[in-house]
C-alpha cells in the first residue's frame, strides 16, 4: 500500500471506532430507560399506615401541564424534565387525603418551594382549606417565607418559623427594564407597529419608561391579584384584611419598630403560630399525634397518589385535557415554555380521530405569541368541534393575546378571577442597526433586483412605504382579531373593539364584559365539557395529556445546549447578563428569534410566577 494512503486508512478506522462507540452508548442509554420503566412498573406499593402523615414538600414551582412521560421515567432525559409540581396532582392528593382515614395530619414543608402564579397558588390554597375544614390539622414550616410560600402556609393550623426567620410579602409589581436610552447610545433603532391603545409588549424596547396606558392597565389587574392574596391570608389566619394590607405596605417600618426581630414581628401580627426550627416542628407533629417522633408514619405525595384507587373506568368516554402552556411559536420547537404549531396541531388532530375522546379541555396558560401559530391552533379547535367534539378552554395564569385568539374557537371559555386574559391587539418589531454600523465606521453597499423592489434589512432604515406596509398588515390582523372576538362572543364589532385595544383584563373583569363564559377552574371546565358532550355525571375518564415533544438523540445524550433558536437577531446578547431567563425582554427575545425573519405577534410579556 502506498504510504500516502495510510493516513486515510487510519482516519477511516478512527471514524469507524467513534461510530461504534456512539451506537453502543446510545444502545446502553435506551436499555437503561427501558430498565427503569420496568422497575417502576414492577415495584410493589406499600400499604398506607393506619395513622399516616401526608408530607407535601414541593421542590420547584407549580405548573399546570403534565411533563413528558420520558421525564418521569428517567429524569434528565426529557427536554422538560423538572421537579416542578403539577397542580391537578397536588390538589387531587389533598382532596383525597381529607377523606382518607389513613391520613391524620398534613405536613407542609415549604423549604424548597419555588412559587407559582397567584391563580395556581389560590387553587392549592382552596384545597388546603378544604382539608383543614375536614377536621384534620395542617402543620407548615419553612426557614423563611416568601410571598408565594406564605400564601400556602397561611392556610395551616400551625405555622412554624425559626427565630431568625422572616415572613416576606410586600404585594405585586410590574417593574421592568426599559432599553431605549441604551439602544440610542449604541445606535440601534427599533421600529414598532401596533394596533391597540394598551398594547405595551414592545415598550421595553422603544420607551424609557412605562406609558400611562400601560400603568392604567397593569394597576387594574394587580389590584385583583392583591385582593385575592390578602383575602386568602386573612381567611387562613383568621385576621382582618387591613392587618394584611398594613403588614405589606409598612413592613420596613414594622421591622424597625421590632428592632429587627422579624420572626417575633410575624408572631405578634398573627402570621405564624410558633417560633422554632425544623426539629421543633417535627416534635410538634409527633405531639399532636401522641406518638414518639421515631414512630411517625410519613407518606410522600407520590406514594399517596399511587395508593389512590383507580376511578371507575370508562375507556370509551374520555375527556382529554390538552396543555397550551407557554409562548406560541411557529414550527416544531422542542423547548419547555414554548407552544409550537406542528406538535400542538398534530395532538389536537389526533384527538379528533380518536373515537374514545368525546370532549376536549384546553388548559391554557400562555401569554400568546406568533399570530400564525394562534390561528393554526384555532383552526384545529374548529375541526374538533366540526367532528362533534365540544372544546372548552380553562384559562389558568394567562390566557392573553394569541392565547385568547385561539380560545375564540372553543365552545366556552372559563377563567379564574385572577387570570390575565384578552389583550386583544397585534404588534410587530423591526430592528435597525444602521446607527451602530455608522458608529463603527461600517458602510452598507450593494445592488438589488428588481431595483425598485422592497428589500427590508436591519442594516438600513426602513423606507416610508415599507413602514406603511407593515402598519397596514398590523391593522388588518387587528381587525381580523376583533372580528373573531365579536363573532365568538356574540358582541357588536364596535363593542368588541372598545373592549380590545390591546388591554389585558383580569378574569373577573373579562367575565363582566362577556369575554369569558364562566369564572372557574379545571374542575368546572371538565364538568362543562362533560355537559356539552352529554356525558352522564362521573361516567367518563379524564385524561391529562403531557406536553407534546419528541425525544431526540441530543436530549438522550444530555445536551442542554439545544441550539434550536438562531442567535441574537435583535442584538440582545449585549444585555443578556442583566436579564434573568424569565424576564419580559428575554421572553420577547425568544419569541422574536423563533418567528424569523420578523413575525407578527399578539403577545403579553408577563411572568406571573410569585416567588
Amino acid at each position: 500500500m502506498s504510504s500516502w494512503l495510510k493516513p486515510f486508512l487510519w482516519i477511516g478506522r478512527f471514524l469507524h471506532w467513534v461510530r461504534l462507540t456512539l451506537l453502543n452508548l446510545l444502545t446502553l442509554l435506551i436499555l437503561a430507560v427501558v430498565g427503569v420503566v420496568f422497575l417502576k412498573l414492577l415495584q410493589p406499593v406499600a400499604p398506607l399506615p393506619s395513622d399516616g402523615v401526608l408530607v407535601i414538600a414541593p421542590h420547584g414551582t407549580l405548573r399546570y401541564a403534565e411533563p413528558s412521560p420520558w421525564a418521569d421515567s428517567l429524569p434528565g432525559l426529557g427536554q422538560n424534565a423538572t421537579q416542578d409540581v403539577v397542580v391537578h396532582r397536588l390538589v387531587r392528593a389533598i382532596d383525597a387525603a381529607a377523606q382518607d382515614p389513613h391520613i391524620r395530619l398534613l405536613e407542609l414543608n415549604l423549604s424548597d418551594f419555588g412559587g407559582g402564579s397567584i391563580t395556581e397558588l389560590n387553587t392549592v390554597a382552596k384545597a388546603l382549606r378544604t382539608f383543614r375544614a375536614s377536621g384534620k390539622p395542617i402543620y407548615a414550616f419553612a426557614p423563611d417565607y416568601s410571598q408565594a410560600s406564605y400564601f400556602l402556609a397561611a392556610q395551616a393550623n400551625q405555622v412554624f418559623l425559626p427565630h431568625l426567620g422572616v415572613v416576606l410579602f410586600t404585594g405585586f409589581t410590574t417593574k421592568g427594564l426599559y432599553f431605549k436610552d441604551f439602544f440610542d447610545k449604541i445606535g440601534v433603532k427599533v421600529y414598532s407597529f401596533r394596533q391597540g391603545k394598551y398594547k405595551s409588549a414592545m415598550e421595553p424596547l422603544i420607551r424609557s419608561d412605562m406609558s400611562a396606558a400601560a400603568r392604567e392597565e397593569n394597576e387594574e389587574w394587580l389590584k385583583v391579584w392583591w385582593h385575592t392574596y390578602a383575602q386568602g391570608i386573612a381567611q387562613g389566619r383568621n385576621i382582618p384584611v387591613d392587618r394584611v394590607d398594613r403588614y405589606a405596605s409598612k413592613l420596613p417600618e414594622l421591622i424597625q419598630s421590632s428592632k429587627g426581630n422579624a420572626a417575633q414581628l410575624a408572631l405578634s401580627e398573627g402570621l405564624v403560630t410558633q417560633l422554632g426550627d425544623q426539629k421543633d416542628f417535627e416534635a410538634a407533629i409527633a405531639k399532636a399525634l401522641h406518638k414518639p417522633e421515631k414512630d411517625l408514619q410519613r407518606v410522600s405525595l407520590d406514594t399517596f397518589l399511587q395508593q389512590l384507587p383507580a376511578p371507575a373506568r370508562y375507556p370509551q368516554q374520555q375527556i382529554a385535557v390538552v396543555p397550551i402552556d407557554g409562548m406560541l411559536v411557529p414550527g416544531d420547537v422542542e423547548k419547555a415554555g414554548l407552544v409550537a404549531t406542528e406538535p400542538t396541531v398534530a395532538q389536537l388532530d389526533d384527538l379528533r380521530k380518536d373515537k374514545a375522546v368525546k370532549a376536549v379541555v384546553l388548559q391554557v396558560s400562555s401569554p400568546g405569541g406568533d399570530v400564525t401559530t394562534a390561528d393554526a391552533i384555532r383552526k384545529a379547535i374548529l375541526r374538533l368541534r366540526k367532528a362533534g367534539k365540544p372544546v372548552v378552554v380553562s384559562m389558568g395564569s394567562l390566557g392573553a393575546s394569541g392565547a385568547y385568539w385561539l380560545s375564540t374557537g372553543a365552545d366556552q371559555i372559563l377563567a379564574e378571577p385572577t387570570t390575565i386574559t384578552a389583550d386583544i391587539g397585534v404588534f410587530m418589531l423591526f430592528p435597525d442597526y444602521s446607527g451602530t454600523l455608522q458608529k463603527l465606521g461600517i458602510t452598507v453597499s450593494g445592488v438589488s433586483v428588481p431595483a425598485d423592489g422592497a428589500h427590508p434589512s436591519p442594516m438600513v432604515p426602513l423606507t416610508d412605504n415599507e413602514q406603511k406596509a407593515y402598519q397596514a398588515v398590523v391593522d388588518h390582523l387587528y381587525h381580523h382579531f376583533v372580528s373573531l372576538v365579536a363573532t365568538a362572543r356574540h358582541l357588536p364589532f364596535a363593542q368588541a373593539e372598545k373592549d380590545a385595544q390591546g388591554r389585558a383584563w383580569s378574569g373577573e373583569a373579562a367575565y363582566r364584559m362577556g369575554l369569558v363564559n364562566q369564572l372557574g377552574g379545571m374542575r368546572e371546565a371538565i364538568a362543562t365539557a362533560a355537559k356539552l358532550a352529554k356525558l352522564p355525571p362521573d361516567h367518563y375518564d379524564v385524561h391529562y395529556l403531557p406536553i407534546p415533544e419528541k425525544i431526540s438523540l441530543q436530549g438522550l445524550l444530555g445536551n442542554l445546549a439545544l441550539g434550536i433558536l438562531p442567535q441574537d437577531t435583535l442584538g440582545l446578547g449585549l444585555v443578556d447578563t442583566a436579564l434573568s431567563k424569565d424576564s419580559e425582554l428575554a421572553q420577547m427575545r425568544t419569541l422574536l428569534l423563533a418567528a424569523r425573519p420578523y413575525g407578527f405577534f399578539s403577545y403579553l410579556p408577563i411572568d406571573p410566577t410569585i416567588h
